[in-house]
Protein backbone atom coordinates (compact mmCIF):
# COMPACT_ATOMS: atom_id res chain seq x y z
CA UNK A 1 0.00 0.00 0.00
CA UNK A 2 1.21 3.23 -1.02
CA UNK A 3 2.65 5.49 1.93
CA UNK A 4 -0.22 8.61 2.65
CA UNK A 5 1.14 11.99 1.39
CA UNK A 6 -0.82 15.10 1.64
CA UNK A 7 0.51 18.76 -0.22
CA UNK A 8 2.60 20.63 2.45
CA UNK A 9 2.71 24.65 2.90
CA UNK A 10 5.66 25.28 5.28
CA UNK A 11 6.84 23.56 8.52
CA UNK A 12 7.65 25.73 11.50
CA UNK A 13 8.06 25.74 15.49
CA UNK A 14 6.39 28.62 17.41
CA UNK A 15 4.56 29.80 20.19
CA UNK A 16 1.43 30.82 18.15
CA UNK A 17 -0.96 28.44 19.65
CA UNK A 18 -4.44 27.82 19.45
CA UNK A 19 -6.89 27.88 22.08
CA UNK A 20 -6.01 26.60 25.26
CA UNK A 21 -2.55 26.13 23.99
CA UNK A 22 -1.64 30.23 23.09
CA UNK A 23 1.69 30.48 24.06
CA UNK A 24 2.60 27.09 24.38
CA UNK A 25 5.67 25.89 21.62
CA UNK A 26 5.01 23.33 19.23
CA UNK A 27 5.45 22.44 15.98
CA UNK A 28 3.10 23.13 13.13
CA UNK A 29 2.77 21.41 10.41
CA UNK A 30 0.81 23.48 7.73
CA UNK A 31 -1.14 21.32 5.07
CA UNK A 32 -2.13 22.71 1.43
CA UNK A 33 -5.78 22.67 -0.07
CA UNK A 34 -9.30 24.43 1.27
CA UNK A 35 -12.67 24.13 -0.03
CA UNK A 36 -13.82 27.20 2.63
CA UNK A 37 -13.48 30.67 1.59
CA UNK A 38 -13.61 32.41 4.80
CA UNK A 39 -14.48 35.91 4.84
CA UNK A 40 -11.50 36.46 7.28
CA UNK A 41 -9.30 33.89 5.82
CA UNK A 42 -5.04 35.44 6.70
CA UNK A 43 -3.67 32.52 4.56
CA UNK A 44 -5.13 32.83 1.01
CA UNK A 45 -1.39 31.09 -0.11
CA UNK A 46 -2.55 27.86 1.56
CA UNK A 47 -5.47 26.96 -1.26
CA UNK A 48 -3.03 25.27 -3.00
CA UNK A 49 0.84 24.16 -3.05
CA UNK A 50 3.98 24.72 -4.64
CA UNK A 51 6.03 22.62 -5.62
CA UNK A 52 8.03 22.43 -3.11
CA UNK A 53 7.67 23.96 1.03
CA UNK A 54 9.95 25.22 3.17
CA UNK A 55 10.77 23.85 6.40
CA UNK A 56 11.88 26.47 8.86
CA UNK A 57 14.20 24.67 11.76
CA UNK A 58 16.97 25.31 13.68
CA UNK A 59 19.46 25.41 11.72
CA UNK A 60 17.83 27.72 9.07
CA UNK A 61 15.39 27.07 6.17
CA UNK A 62 15.07 24.40 3.86
CA UNK A 63 13.15 23.25 0.94
CA UNK A 64 11.28 20.01 0.37
CA UNK A 65 9.24 18.60 -2.22
CA UNK A 66 5.59 18.08 -3.24
CA UNK A 67 3.61 16.17 -1.99
CA UNK A 68 5.20 15.04 1.27
CA UNK A 69 5.01 11.28 2.61
CA UNK A 70 3.63 10.96 6.10
CA UNK A 71 7.36 9.62 7.24
CA UNK A 72 9.24 12.51 6.00
CA UNK A 73 7.04 14.89 7.00
CA UNK A 74 7.17 13.22 11.24
CA UNK A 75 10.90 13.12 11.13
CA UNK A 76 11.15 16.77 9.61
CA UNK A 77 8.94 17.61 12.67
CA UNK A 78 11.27 15.96 15.26
CA UNK A 79 14.22 18.07 13.82
CA UNK A 80 12.67 21.47 14.09
CA UNK A 81 13.92 22.39 17.69
CA UNK A 82 15.70 20.48 20.48
CA UNK A 83 13.18 19.67 22.98
CA UNK A 84 15.16 19.82 25.91
CA UNK A 85 12.70 20.73 28.93
CA UNK A 86 9.86 19.71 27.03
CA UNK A 87 8.80 16.53 28.25
CA UNK A 88 5.57 16.67 25.96
CA UNK A 89 6.50 17.71 22.46
CA UNK A 90 3.28 19.18 20.66
CA UNK A 91 2.74 19.36 16.81
CA UNK A 92 -0.29 20.84 15.56
CA UNK A 93 -1.70 19.86 12.13
CA UNK A 94 -3.16 22.88 10.05
CA UNK A 95 -4.06 24.79 7.20
CA UNK A 96 -5.52 25.19 4.65
CA UNK A 97 -8.12 22.21 5.58
CA UNK A 98 -5.71 19.14 7.04
CA UNK A 99 -8.81 16.64 6.82
CA UNK A 100 -8.71 16.82 2.87
CA UNK A 101 -5.90 14.47 3.81
CA UNK A 102 -7.29 12.13 6.89
CA UNK A 103 -4.89 9.08 5.92
CA UNK A 104 -1.74 11.53 6.00
CA UNK A 105 -2.72 12.81 9.48
CA UNK A 106 -3.20 9.56 11.00
CA UNK A 107 -0.19 8.57 9.61
CA UNK A 108 1.80 11.04 10.73
CA UNK A 109 0.20 10.47 14.32
CA UNK A 110 1.10 6.70 13.75
CA UNK A 111 5.06 8.03 14.01
CA UNK A 112 4.99 10.56 16.53
CA UNK A 113 2.62 9.43 19.14
CA UNK A 114 4.66 6.39 20.33
CA UNK A 115 7.36 8.66 20.98
CA UNK A 116 5.59 10.98 23.43
CA UNK A 117 4.53 13.07 21.06
CA UNK A 118 0.72 14.60 21.46
CA UNK A 119 -1.38 15.66 17.73
CA UNK A 120 -3.12 18.75 17.77
CA UNK A 121 -5.95 19.07 14.50
CA UNK A 122 -6.82 22.81 13.69
CA UNK A 123 -9.48 22.08 11.10
CA UNK A 124 -13.00 23.70 9.68
CA UNK A 125 -14.54 20.93 11.47
CA UNK A 126 -16.69 20.05 8.52
CA UNK A 127 -16.21 16.15 8.03
CA UNK A 128 -16.61 14.02 10.70
CA UNK A 129 -16.36 11.35 8.39
CA UNK A 130 -12.57 12.50 7.33
CA UNK A 131 -12.27 12.83 10.75
CA UNK A 132 -13.25 9.31 12.24
CA UNK A 133 -10.30 7.80 9.87
CA UNK A 134 -7.96 9.53 11.73
CA UNK A 135 -9.39 10.46 15.50
CA UNK A 136 -7.40 7.61 17.04
CA UNK A 137 -4.19 9.28 15.76
CA UNK A 138 -5.61 13.24 17.63
CA UNK A 139 -4.50 14.16 21.09
CA UNK A 140 -6.76 17.34 20.67
CA UNK A 141 -8.89 19.27 18.36
CA UNK A 142 -9.52 22.58 17.31
CA UNK A 143 -12.47 23.18 15.35
CA UNK A 144 -13.63 25.92 14.12
CA UNK A 145 -17.71 26.83 14.44
CA UNK A 146 -18.00 29.38 11.29
CA UNK A 147 -21.24 31.54 11.33
CA UNK A 148 -22.85 31.86 7.89
CA UNK A 149 -22.07 35.65 7.53
CA UNK A 150 -18.56 34.55 7.51
CA UNK A 151 -18.85 31.78 5.03
CA UNK A 152 -20.84 33.33 2.25
CA UNK A 153 -24.19 32.08 3.84
CA UNK A 154 -23.10 28.27 4.46
CA UNK A 155 -24.31 27.01 7.61
CA UNK A 156 -22.02 23.88 8.52
CA UNK A 157 -23.13 23.93 12.52
CA UNK A 158 -24.67 20.60 12.40
CA UNK A 159 -21.06 19.15 10.82
CA UNK A 160 -19.16 21.28 13.25
CA UNK A 161 -21.23 18.93 16.20
CA UNK A 162 -20.61 16.05 14.48
CA UNK A 163 -16.69 16.83 14.42
CA UNK A 164 -16.42 17.27 17.71
CA UNK A 165 -18.65 14.59 19.23
CA UNK A 166 -16.38 12.12 16.96
CA UNK A 167 -13.16 13.89 18.58
CA UNK A 168 -15.00 13.44 21.96
CA UNK A 169 -15.46 9.68 21.98
CA UNK A 170 -11.91 9.29 20.67
CA UNK A 171 -10.76 10.66 23.93
CA UNK A 172 -9.67 14.07 22.22
CA UNK A 173 -9.98 17.25 24.31
CA UNK A 174 -11.57 19.71 22.28
CA UNK A 175 -11.09 23.71 21.78
CA UNK A 176 -14.42 25.20 20.01
CA UNK A 177 -13.53 28.55 18.06
CA UNK A 178 -16.00 31.63 17.02
CA UNK A 179 -14.60 34.26 15.14
CA UNK A 180 -17.18 37.24 15.53
CA UNK A 181 -17.41 39.97 13.11
CA UNK A 182 -18.95 43.40 12.58
CA UNK A 183 -21.55 41.55 10.65
CA UNK A 184 -21.83 38.26 12.28
CA UNK A 185 -26.14 38.14 13.79
CA UNK A 186 -26.21 37.92 17.51
CA UNK A 187 -29.27 34.92 15.97
CA UNK A 188 -26.37 33.34 14.36
CA UNK A 189 -24.38 33.06 17.50
CA UNK A 190 -27.29 31.99 19.65
CA UNK A 191 -27.41 29.01 16.78
CA UNK A 192 -24.38 28.30 17.56
CA UNK A 193 -24.17 27.87 20.88
CA UNK A 194 -27.64 26.55 20.89
CA UNK A 195 -25.86 23.78 18.75
CA UNK A 196 -23.43 23.24 20.87
CA UNK A 197 -25.27 23.71 24.53
CA UNK A 198 -24.91 19.26 24.54
CA UNK A 199 -21.18 19.07 24.73
CA UNK A 200 -20.65 22.59 27.08
CA UNK A 201 -19.08 20.57 30.15
CA UNK A 202 -16.51 18.90 27.82
CA UNK A 203 -15.09 21.31 25.61
CA UNK A 204 -13.32 25.05 25.83
CA UNK A 205 -15.00 28.23 23.74
CA UNK A 206 -12.69 30.16 22.41
CA UNK A 207 -14.58 33.53 21.07
CA UNK A 208 -11.73 35.28 18.66
CA UNK A 209 -12.70 39.05 17.89
CA UNK A 210 -12.11 39.21 14.04
CA UNK A 211 -8.17 39.92 13.31
CA UNK A 212 -9.32 42.33 9.76
CA UNK A 213 -8.11 40.73 6.68
CA UNK A 214 -9.41 39.56 2.99
CA UNK A 215 -12.99 40.85 3.33
CA UNK A 216 -13.06 41.59 6.69
CA UNK A 217 -11.54 45.18 6.92
CA UNK A 218 -13.37 46.27 10.14
CA UNK A 219 -12.67 45.27 13.95
CA UNK A 220 -15.75 43.99 15.77
CA UNK A 221 -17.16 46.47 17.71
CA UNK A 222 -16.71 46.46 21.45
CA UNK A 223 -19.77 46.42 22.50
CA UNK A 224 -20.35 43.50 19.79
CA UNK A 225 -17.91 41.27 21.69
CA UNK A 226 -19.34 42.39 25.15
CA UNK A 227 -22.58 40.87 23.69
CA UNK A 228 -21.18 37.70 23.00
CA UNK A 229 -19.17 37.12 26.06
CA UNK A 230 -22.97 37.74 27.97
CA UNK A 231 -24.44 35.46 25.53
CA UNK A 232 -21.92 32.45 26.08
CA UNK A 233 -21.48 32.94 29.63
CA UNK A 234 -25.10 33.22 30.02
CA UNK A 235 -25.51 29.96 28.31
CA UNK A 236 -22.98 27.87 30.63
CA UNK A 237 -19.55 28.20 28.72
CA UNK A 238 -16.15 27.70 29.93
CA UNK A 239 -15.10 30.31 27.88
CA UNK A 240 -12.19 31.85 26.31
CA UNK A 241 -11.75 35.37 24.66
CA UNK A 242 -8.38 35.27 22.27
CA UNK A 243 -7.77 37.28 19.61
CA UNK A 244 -4.24 36.19 17.06
CA UNK A 245 -1.98 36.59 19.11
CA UNK A 246 1.06 35.74 17.26
CA UNK A 247 0.19 38.52 14.89
CA UNK A 248 0.93 41.09 18.10
CA UNK A 249 4.24 38.93 18.73
CA UNK A 250 5.22 39.29 15.24
CA UNK A 251 5.82 35.19 15.24
CA UNK A 252 4.85 32.53 12.50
Amino acid sequence: MQEPRAPLIEMFWSVQGEGRFVGESMAFLRVATCPLRCSYCDTPHSYTAAAAYPVHGARGESQEPNPAPASRAAELVTSLRPLQHRPTPRVSITGGEPLVFPAFIRAVGERLRPSGWKVHLETAAIDAAALQLCAAQVDHLSADYKLPETIGGHDYGGAHVDCCDVALRNGASVDVKIVLTAGATEASLNRALTRLQPLRARILLVLQPVTPCLRETEPLPAAALERAIDLAVTAGFDLRVLPQVHKLLQVP
